[in-house]
C-alpha cells in the first residue's frame, strides 16, 4: 500500500517506507560502502572517487535534516517507533563494535572503522522496519 489515508480524505500521507528519511537511511550508507569498495579496487578515478564521497556525505546530511523534520512532526506512536528503532540500532551497533574489537584483538580480522557509521544507519533502517511491523 503506497498511501495511508487519514480521516481527512484531502490529506495523503506517505507510507513509512517511502518517506525521505527511510530512503536516505538506505541510500546514504549503501552509497558510501559502494564508493569505498570501488575505490579500494581502483575501479574509480581520483575525481570520480571524490565525487562519490561528496555525494555520500550530502546524502548523510539530507538524512540528518529529514530525520530532524520527521521527529518534530511526529505523533506519540510515531515517536515511540522512532525511539525504539534508535534504541535497537544503538544496541546492535554496540554489539557490532564489540565484535570488531574482538576480531581485531584476536588478530583474525582488522575491520575498517570508517564503515561503522554506514553499518549503524543500515541497522537503524532494519530496526525501523522491525518497529513499524511490530506496531502495525
Amino acid at each position: 500500500m503506497l498511501y495511508i489515508f487519514s480521516m481527512n480524505p484531502n490529506l495523503i500521507r506517505r507510507s513509512r517506507f517511502t518517506r525521505p528519511v527511510f530512503l536516505l537511511a538506505i541510500a546514504a550508507p549503501l552509497t558510501a560502502l559502494v564508493v569505498q569498495w570501488l575505490g579500494d579496487r581502483a575501479l574509480l578515478t581520483a575525481r570520480a572517487l571524490t565525487i562519490g564521497i561528496v555525494a555520500s556525505l550530502l546524502l548523510i546530511f539530507f538524512f540528518a535534516v529529514s530525520a530532524a523534520r520527521m521527529i518534530v512532526k511526529m505523533d506519540e506512536l510515531q515517536k515511540r517507533i522512532c525511539v525504539e528503532s534508535l534504541s535497537i540500532a544503538f544496541l546492535l551497533t554496540l554489539l557490532l563494535t564489540a565484535i570488531f574489537v574482538g576480531l581485531e584483538l584476536a588478530g583474525l580480522h582488522r575491520p575498517k572503522w570508517d564503515d561503522l557509521g554506514s553499518y549503524m544507519m543500515l541497522l537503524w533502517a532494519c530496526a525501523y522496519v522491525f518497529s513499524v511491523w511490530r506496531y502495525r
